[in-house]
């Protein structure tokens, strides 16, 4: 259960919570006074530093009568992706092999994993093609197209597709544009998924599902105890209602599996940000490279492995969004820096949920509270 540090001790205040209740209730008029005519959606909050949870609350209703709390769950969409790369960063660290004993690493191409995507680069040593890999994966560089932007055309986006289906289609797609340059795919995080499911670490004799790993090894970590998967979540789980804003699509099994198909509360979101920061979830030289430079998105923002990294004065910041039908979310971690970009161990952390999609500017709501939380 999260607990609330007393604001003095955490240079919080009265002051400072109700400027941040003005803040959210600015944005959800913004949202309410949209013209359109859809329920009022409600809101999630939590805003930590490396003590403690510094503010933590919901605002509105989640369904008639059932106020938002901290504690509700909502579909976090692609802030899945940090769950998927730390379950695969994690099986590296624990040297995890294949089936047939070939180490797992960041540079394992995918063709020495699955079967029939020789057309993928990797498997021949002459080749100046880029290979595909666990990194590049990561990074978001592998340059296979992103499904969710041209749906395979022999499935239905707005229909259910077995995990074994999306793969073998998956499989067809040719690596294509400027070699290792970044291009966001929820392709990627699918086949990282799926490249989990051949992993197997040393004292045990069969992978295990990508689903029974989170829950196995990554979740406990930062005892997450309202976090599971869309459509199968955790017991006692209170899930707000989806509101949507346009045709829900990719919304049924397994088109988001490793991507985008996890639900989670906001004050469980806190509580994995402080578990991944103090080396709790991974060890430190495994945490340097998922909030590395990995991808170049823009001069001034990266990808690293699950999240988007910007270096500014003083601090590094680490950022995803979330956008699946009927919910949006958005995960922020400003961490101060040594000399050198090196983490100093303190840091602020501010997470956003709320029940509806096709929500603009949570991000710059995100901001806005990580600046009153610095004063």
């Amino acid at each position: 259960m999260l607990s609330i540090l007393p604001v003095e001790a955490a240079g919080w205040s009265p002051e400072k919570s109700a400027r941040a209740d003005a803040l959210i209730e600015q944005f959800l008029a913004r949202v309410n006074a949209s013209g359109e005519a859809f329920p009022k959606p409600a809101l999630a909050l939590a805003i930590g530093t490396e003590s403690e949870a510094v503010l933590a609350k919901g605002y509105g209703e989640t369904s008639p009568g059932v106020p938002a709390t901290e504690h509700t769950v909502f579909h976090v969409g692609s802030l899945a992706k940090q769950f998927t790369a730390a379950a695969v960063l994690d099986l590296i660290g624990r040297n995890a092999t294949l089936r047939d004993g070939t180490p797992v690493t960041l540079d394992l191409a995918l063709a020495q994993i699955f079967e029939g995507v020789a057309h993928w680069p990797g498997l021949d040593a002459a080749s100046d093609a880029q290979p595909v890999t666990l990194r590049s994966l990561l990074t978001m560089t592998s340059n296979l197209p992103n499904f969710t932007r041209l749906p395979p055309s022999t499935t239905n986006p707005w229909g259910r597709i077995g995990a074994p289906e999306l793969l073998s289609e998956l499989k067809k797609l040719k690596p294509s544009g400027w070699p290792n340059t970044f291009e966001y795919s929820n392709t990627s995080y699918f086949l990282l998924a799926e490249a989990m499911e051949e992993a197997i670490v040393p004292g045990e004799t069969a992978p295990h599902a990508h689903r029974d790993v989170l829950r196995r090894e990554i979740f406990p970590r930062a005892h997450l105890t309202e976090t599971g998967f869309v459509g199968d979540y955790a017991a006692g789980a209170v899930v707000a209602r989806p509101i949507y804003r346009r045709r829900p699509v990719f919304d049924q099994p397994d088109w988001l599996k490793g991507s985008a198909d996890v639900a989670s509360s906001a004050a469980d979101l806190y509580a994995w940000n402080a578990a991944l920061m103090s080396g709790h979830v991974l060890p430190p030289e495994l945490l340097a490279l998922m909030v590395s430079d990995g991808a170049r998105v823009t001069p001034e923002l990266y990808y690293g492995m699950g999240w988007f990294v910007e270096h500014r004065a003083g601090r590094d910041v680490f950022t995803h969004s979330g956008l699946v039908p009927g919910f949006t979310s958005y995960n922020l971690i400003a961490a101060e820096t040594h000399h050198g970009g090196t983490l100093a161990g303190t840091w602020t952390s501010v997470t956003l949920l709320i029940n509806t999609d096709v929500i603009d500017g949570l991000d710059t709501l995100a901001e806005d509270l990580l600046r009153l939380a610095s004063e």
